[in-house]
């Protein structure tokens, strides 16, 4: 039987209700899994079940061909999963050498590296639910990359291990940093987030909001982030459910847990709030909405559009001035002003905000950035092309703010 044809049947059998215990999950899921994997429950020398170590005994131990551990499986009761038996397994691997851990309760499979650093929660790499998925193939497709026995034999499943907990790792550091980021763009006003709000409000309502309106706005939301107190009866609710907080929570929750209790006894282990930086006004001319040139206003509906506006009005002026402002700055600049809508450096995940320059669509530009750095942009740009800034070129703004 192939691995998934193994899964979608093991599927069914949770599905079905029928397992009631421990080992009847062992025999109807975990090994029939595992058996699709390559291991052979009939050879002593690959598999052995309750291997003795010094804390206990471990359920499933998987060896190499000269009798090495290389994956310990402990299995649980279906919907049994626990801190407690997280904990017993990494109990049970301490001071065995073996590379990989399982806890599994036949549904959800949790795969650790056993000598990863950091807690146990965070020498996870791998979580699969087979009655959480539509699709067993990519199930099958983790459980072979880091369970199937000629790669763990060969090392090739630590090395996939080792490079999947390194992504996990480096996903939840960005998740974590998602609030944070967040207030902070509140908090210190790039002219980016102003104007996609200014844009939105415009599209859904018609008018335009002004600057110090916008300003006011983001500015009340990232006092709201980042108040510290809460109210009476919100502080009691949540003391309440920290004291009775179950006790079949992962290990990561548990110190969380452990943490919050710790401070609502004594506020003072508390970190002291940060400082909430004020907000820089969007710009103390208002919103960036064009220039004139040659006698000629050209209004823009940004200030990103009004950047591509002006390359484009500058290529016309002096042809080969986006080329020009490409090459400005060290030849090693990762993110120059301009550049070609081929270039190879736009697939990067981390590329900025390029935007196509009007009537010159094989060029993009830059266009990130508060309106004091556009304007900063906007006069070397008008430099670049051998012009006066002010004087050829005068920005437009909108609404100021007083």
């Amino acid at each position: 039987m192939g691995l998934e044809e193994a899964l979608v049947k093991a599927r069914a059998t949770l599905e079905s209700g029928d397992l009631h215990s421990e080992a009847a999950v062992r025999l109807a899921v975990i090994v029939p899994v595992l058996t699709a994997l390559g291991w052979d429950p009939a050879d002593p020398k690959q598999w052995v079940p309750e291997m003795p170590v010094p804390s206990g005994r471990v359920d499933d131990a998987l060896k190499s061909d000269t009798g090495t551990p290389l994956v310990f499986v402990e299995a649980k009761k279906h919907g049994n999963l626990s801190a407690k038996a997280e904990e017993q397994l990494f109990d049970y691997a301490a001071k065995q050498g073996v590379p990989m851990l399982v806890l599994t309760d036949g549904d959800t499979w949790d795969l650790y590296l056993a000598m990863a650093a950091g807690e146990p929660h965070e020498r996870r790499f791998a979580h699969v639910e087979l009655t959480q998925s539509s699709n067993m193939a990519n199930i099958a497709a983790d459980l072979s990359r880091f369970l199937q026995r000629a790669a763990v034999v060969n090392q090739q499943a630590n090395f996939a291990a080792q490079q999947r907990l390194a992504e996990v790792n480096d996903r939840l550091k960005g998740k974590r940093g998602l609030a944070s980021g967040w207030l902070s763009l509140l908090q210190e006003g790039d002219d980016l987030l102003p104007e996609l709000l200014i844009d939105r409000v415009e599209e859904r309502t018609g008018s335009r909001p002004w600057a110090e309106d916008v300003d006011a706005f983001l500015a009340g939301l990232a006092d709201r982030l980042s108040a510290s107190a809460l109210p009476p009866k919100q502080f009691a609710d949540i003391a309440a459910w920290l004291q009775a907080a179950p006790a079949n929570l992962t290990s990561e929750m548990k110190a969380t847990v452990t943490k919050w209790r710790k401070q609502l006894s004594d506020p003072s282990s508390e970190p002291a709030p940060k400082p909430t930086k004020k907000r820089r006004p969007t710009s103390v001319q208002g919103n960036l909405r064009g220039f004139r040139h040659g006698g000629e206003m050209l209004p823009a509906k940004n200030g990103w559009e009004t950047l591509t506006l002006l390359a484009s009005v500058l290529e016309q002026h002096k042809p080969g001035f986006l080329a020009d402002l490409a090459a400005l700055g060290s030849p090693d600049l990762k993110w120059p002003r301009a550049l070609r809508s081929d270039d190879a450096r736009l697939e990067e995940p981390t590329a900025p905000s390029y935007r196509p320059v009007n009537d010159h669509g094989n060029w993009l530009l830059l266009v990130h950035g508060s309106t004091s750095t556009k304007l900063k942009w906007m006069k070397r740009m008008v430099e670049l092309a051998d012009l006066v800034w002010t004087t050829d070129v005068e920005p437009i703004f909108e609404n100021p703010s007083k």
